[in-house]
């Protein structure tokens, strides 16, 4: 049988380019206003942040120092101009970093040429790269190999004499510290022995001995316990001649260690901030020796008037960060990941302001969510949904937590107070319908219609307190007109979750039923099938579209749409790396299709590449704009959200496009419709009675309408979008 397209804008369709069309090309937007508690935030999509490790360096040679901040959790850069004694996200220079970053990034100039330089973990010992911007160019970097002159070989990472020539090497969860330690204008190294991090190296720089200049790396190990000290466990420090045994503790060989010095007392040497991994406070251990032999004594909580106490942890960082010329302390926990549901990831970069001098500072407590009280931050692992749930037109947006600083978890509402087409975001609730109430946290929810009666209902994953157990939850809306929750029943599906996967809800085989797709923690996506026999599923794929085990793409996350606006639904996936892939027309793409993954642009190299938009992505798919293509919004580890505009899209006019097909539709089939907004549908005969309940049409998906027990004949679909309604005809056969 031959059947027909039916589109009320088919021109439309018939004249755009198919290379326009088939473009995924993306901006990270910042536009878009979000207010909360009567303030709007100055960088509210920013994306969030865990575990800060905070640098300052001059970004767009302004003059002006900018920060640069490394998250952990997340192997991610952030970084943000300096403008007006503020700081304004600008995500465009995060892809000039070097992408061989991990665990920790310190910003030093090394070789004394005024531009600063950038130091690493590099698995084997420390990556250097060192600064070559030039006037005038964009930040460029060079990677720094370093001469063995007892094996005539060349290293990439940092070398130091020893009892030999070896790499310098911290532990894997060190942050070592980068300063001039003996006063002689070059850098030297302070960090903790790898085979007994208990106790201090410090590796000294012979640059201005041997060359007479700063420009180099000739470091030669010192000692192997400076500070004359044995970090014993958290808070218990023996000095001198003492053992741990004689003060109560004994030595713990694992865990990570901070250190920064700093000149407390103006006195010439070097004291030491100091933290490990099993801490929640930094200690301040005072130099009483010289400045090339150091002596500690007792350990004290830092800052005494008011100390750091983030739960585990807590690194220490000086930064001029409010503009002042003085160097601030800010803290943040630095972990790989959250490891306790405690973990407080909504306020964890703790700032005090420098009220002394730098000769003699003296810190006090400003606050502890330094730029994150400007973003939107919920933790970790946010998950965001749309939902035009006031229906006014316009898309609101929803955002599950992981907990927050009460170990609750809950359900942001966040009204669209704009437009379809200027939107703009103001918070309505931190706690939609009350599910903090439920004792569940890892909440992570979408809007499904789940029962097929054309109301959309509210779907979520989510995992319980007492059992750890993860289930997927949903709540009936109490209309199928429109979308309206509070006390309905809390019900669940009957399907294994681990807490770490993911489950999106959408119709995979297009038979009117949504059916899942769960992204597992092993790297695989699985297709489920919806049986059709009360919300059961059946294991129809497990390695949908090619997508089996896999430890460089793990916790994939998933979402359905039409985002190049060609007519046929493509798929988006997060992975826990933080990179977005997309699969055209996946239903129609084979067993193991190519995604495109260079979908954000680059405004230095003018061209589209990969990002890492911060760990553990979760992509939803919302019109916000108004126009032909759809912004990808994104979650991810470090509690944030990115909006993608893409830059090719036009202007949606005022006539909606509106697809059903096959027209004419054969008798038992099931009517598949696609629309360019989000629209209520009715059916009605050609004699106005109308056929079944009104069904909510998502934008930008291809769903199913059953049709069965209707008599062949025409028909009329009526679409409603705000205001606007428009009527389709089709043909039953």
């Amino acid at each position: 049988m031959n059947y027909k397209l039916f589109t009320v804008r088919f021109l439309f369709f018939l004249f755009i380019p198919f290379s326009l069309l088939a473009q995924f090309t993306y901006t990270v937007d910042q536009s878009i206003p979000l207010e909360v508690i009567g303030k709007t935030l100055l960088n509210p999509w920013a994306g969030g942040l865990n575990a800060a490790q905070v640098n300052t360096m001059d970004l767009n040679a302004d003059g002006q120092a900018d920060l640069v901040i490394f998250d952990k959790t997340a192997s991610k850069i952030s970084t943000f101009l300096a403008q007006n004694n503020t700081y304004r996200y600008a995500p465009e220079y995060e892809i000039l970093f070097p992408s061989a970053i991990s665990t920790f990034v310190v910003l030093r100039d090394y070789n004394c040429d005024g531009k600063k330089d950038l130091f690493t973990f590099g698995q084997i010992g420390i990556f250097v790269f060192q600064n070559v911007t030039q006037a005038g160019k964009p930040l460029s970097w060079k990677k720094l190999s370093f001469y063995n002159s007892e094996t005539s070989l060349h290293s990439e990472v940092l070398l130091t004499k020893g009892f030999s020539m070896t790499n310098l090497l911290p532990g894997a969860n060190d942050l070592p510290n980068f300063t001039d330690m003996d006063g002689d204008g070059d850098l030297d190294v302070l960090n903790m022995k790898f085979v007994n991090p208990s106790q201090a190296e410090y590796h000294k720089n012979f640059s201005m001995e041997l060359y007479g200049t700063c420009d180099s790396l000739a470091l030669v190990r010192q000692t192997q316990q400076w500070g004359n000290f044995l970090e014993c466990s958290c808070g218990k420090i023996a000095f001198g001649n003492q053992t741990c045994a004689q003060i109560g503790g004994r030595i713990e060989h694992t865990g990570g260690k901070a250190l920064l010095t700093i000149d407390m007392d103006n006195d010439g040497d070097k004291d030491l901030l100091f933290s490990e991994e099993t801490c929640s406070r930094i200690y301040y251990l005072e130099n009483v020796g010289t400045p090339t032999v150091a002596s500690m004594n007792s350990p004290s909580l830092f800052p005494a008037s008011f100390p750091v106490g983030i739960q585990l942890y807590p690194a220490p960082y000086l930064e001029d960060v409010d503009f002042d010329g003085k160097l601030d302390l800010l803290s943040s926990p630095n972990l790989e990941g959250r490891d306790q549901l405690s973990n407080n990831f909504v306020q964890s970069l703790w700032l005090y302001k420098n009220t002394g001098t730098n000769q003699l500072p003296n810190f006090t407590y400003v606050k502890d969510n330094f730029l994150q009280e400007d973003m939107i931050d919920v933790g970790d692992n946010s998950a965001p949904a749309f939902l035009d749930i006031d229906r006014d037109g316009d898309e609101d947006l929803f955002i599950g937590q992981f907990a927050d600083d009460k170990l609750q978890s809950s359900i942001g509402y966040y009204q669209n107070t704009g437009t379809a087409t200027t939107p703009a975001f103001k918070l309505a609730t931190k706690d939609f319908v009350g599910i903090s109430l439920l004792s569940l946290y890892n909440i992570k929810p979408q809007f499904v219609d789940v029962d097929g009666n054309g109301g959309v209902d509210l779907v979520f994953t989510a995992s319980e307190q007492q059992t750890g157990r993860t289930s997927l939850f949903y709540v009936l809306s109490s209309s199928a007109n429109s979308s309206s929750f509070g006390g309905q029943e809390l019900k669940t599906i009957s399907i294994t979750v681990g807490q770490n996967e993911n489950v999106t809800m959408t119709d995979i085989d297009q038979d009117g039923k949504p059916d899942l797709l769960i992204g597992t923690s092993i790297g695989s996506l699985e297709y489920w099938r919806n049986t059709g026999s009360g919300n059961t599923f059946s294991l129809a794929n497990d390695k949908y579209l090619g997508l089996g085990d896999s430890p460089f793409r793990q916790n994939l996350n998933a979402v359905v749409g039409d985002v190049d606006g060609d007519g046929h639904d493509d798929l988006v996936v997060g992975d826990q790396a933080g990179t977005l892939s997309v699969y055209r027309d996946f239903r129609s793409a084979g067993a193991s299709p190519q995604p495109v993954t260079d979908i954000v642009y680059n405004a230095f190299s003018k061209s589209y590449a990969t990002k890492n938009l911060g760990g553990k992505l979760r992509p939803v798919i919302a019109n916000l704009f108004g126009t032909d293509k759809p912004e990808i919004v994104v979650g991810n580890t470090l509690g944030g959200l990115y909006v993608l505009k893409n830059d090719k899209g036009l202007s949606l006019t005022d006539v909606p496009t509106i697809i059903l097909f096959p027209n004419p539709l054969p008798s038992g089939q099931s009517l598949s419709i696609k629309t360019d907004r989000n629209a209520r549908m009715e059916i009605y005969t050609v004699l106005g009675q109308r056929i079944g309940t009104s069904m909510f049409v998502p934008a930008n998906q291809i769903i199913s309408y059953p049709v069965q027990g209707v008599a062949a004949g025409i028909y009329i679909a009526r679409f409603t979008a705000g205001a606007k309604t428009t009527a389709v005809r089709f043909i039953v056969q």
